[in-house]
């Protein structure tokens, strides 16, 4: 089996969480939708928290002074990730995690090769998880 088709295969089934979790506070009749809230924002935490780590990982490959500053961003992923996660409002979360995705996509779209199959997945994965973030936000809206 391929790299890619390994990381196809993680990245979108990784998406499945995140709207089993929107469907579940969006049913109306559905029981504990504060523990799928809370479920939503855990992942969505350790998601964010690893696409920080990939910049890290990522930023060996790369030249001073480019890569400290995908150190550095690094880190503040995953502590806005963090920071996120420990709000007691799952909206406020919610909303802040997928700022973050966006922002962490943007990074990635201006600092990596703009030709390669990477960008397409990440922007494919991102475009992916945040109908999922809006449908949460409706849910809990309500």
């Amino acid at each position: 089996m391929h790299t890619k088709t390994v990381m196809f295969a993680l990245g979108y089934s990784g998406l499945l969480p995140f709207y089993a979790t929107a469907l579940w506070i969006c049913w109306p009749d559905a029981p504990a939708k504060a523990l799928a809230a809370h479920a939503f924002v855990v992942y969505g935490t350790v998601i964010l928290a690893f696409l920080g780590g990939t910049l890290w990982g990522y930023a060996i490959t790369v030249a001073a002074p480019a890569k400290y500053s995908r150190l550095i961003v690094s880190n503040v992923v995953a502590l806005f990730a963090a920071a996120a996660g420990l709000l007691d409002s799952p909206l406020v979360a919610c909303l802040l995690l997928a700022l973050g995705h966006v922002l962490v996509l943007t990074y990635e779209r201006r600092t990596a090769d703009p030709n390669g199959w990477y960008l397409t997945f990440r922007t494919r994965l991102v475009m992916g998880l945040l109908p999922a973030h809006a449908l949460l936000a409706t849910g809990l809206g309500r």
